[in-house]
This record gives structure tokens, C-alpha cells and sequence, in this order.
């Protein structure tokens, strides 16, 4: 691949990582929604510990919902904060880094994806990876799991 195809890959990475994001908060609304119809057709029976059960346990998926919608939130919002047109010299939000071992694209933590035909890491700078990457730009050694790793190239 020539530069262009990296850069256009980048912006692809970004785009898959927008459309997943988004896929994830339209399940948990919906997820929602429907915890919220359960909670209104629940009646009290003549059974109240019963009821009282079917509520609880309502309300400790709804409680499991909102914290992966939050979550999930905070996380398009480091994607959203990156300018993915943005041609990067070192390693930052945004950037795309070559590694022997592979692509990462800094960004959130999303884990491994496959897009546009290749596979690749899509991490955030918090991660023990992403820490050890910080700042290097191409060229660079860094130590990461007791093996010196060289970058590659950055975009």
C-alpha cells in the first residue's frame, strides 16, 4: 500500500469504528425500550414475591444497560474528538501505526476489527500498548512485552 491507501484506510478504520459505536447504542436503546414496556405491563399478582423479584430483576438489567450506554458514549466521544483526515507524525489519537506485528489505530479501545480487507487494532493511549507507543514517532524502538519493537511508519 502507498500513502494514500494508508490514509484512506485510516479514515475507513475511523468510519467502521463511528458505524459500530453507533450499532452498539441503537441495541442498547432498543434493549431499553423494551425493559421499559416489561416494567409498565408488569402487574402485581396475588403472588407479591413474584412481583417484586420480576422488578428487581428489571431494574438490575436496566441499571446493566445505561452503564454500557454511558460507557459506549464515552468512548464515541474519543472517536468523534479525532480529526481522521489529520496526517499524524506521532504516535497520538488518530494516528494509524505499523508495527511487524500489525495496524493499530490509536483511538479507543475497540480491540481487533477487520476492515477494508485487513485486520487491525483499534487501541487507546491508555491502553499498555498504547502507553509504550506514546509520542514515538517512525523509526522509533520501544520495549512492549520484553521484545523490542520497531514502528514502521505512521499516518
Amino acid at each position: 500500500m502507498n500513502d494514500n491507501d494508508y490514509l484512506k484506510f485510516k479514515i475507513e478504520i475511523n468510519t467502521y469504528c463511528l458505524s459500530i459505536l453507533s450499532d452498539r447504542l441503537n441495541t442498547i436503546k432498543k434493549n431499553l425500550d423494551s425493559l421499559m414496556d416489561a416494567k409498565r405491563n408488569e402487574t402485581k399478582s396475588s403472588a407479591g414475591d413474584k412481583y417484586e423479584t420480576g422488578r428487581a430483576m428489571i431494574q438490575n438489567e436496566e441499571e446493566l444497560f445505561k452503564r454500557q450506554g454511558a460507557e459506549t458514549r464515552k468512548i464515541l466521544d474519543q472517536i468523534l474528538r479525532i480529526d481522521p483526515d489529520k496526517i499524524c507524525s506521532k504516535v497520538e489519537p488518530g494516528a494509524l501505526v505499523l508495527l511487524p506485528s500489525g495496524h493499530f489505530y490509536i483511538g479507543a479501545g475497540m480491540g481487533k476489527m477487520h476492515v477494508a480487507g485487513k485486520d487491525c487494532f483499534a487501541i487507546s493511549l491508555s491502553s499498555p500498548m498504547g502507553q509504550a507507543l506514546k509520542g514515538k514517532t517512525a523509526g522509533s524502538t520501544f520495549q512492549f512485552q520484553d521484545k523490542e519493537i520497531v514502528i514502521l511508519n505512521i499516518y
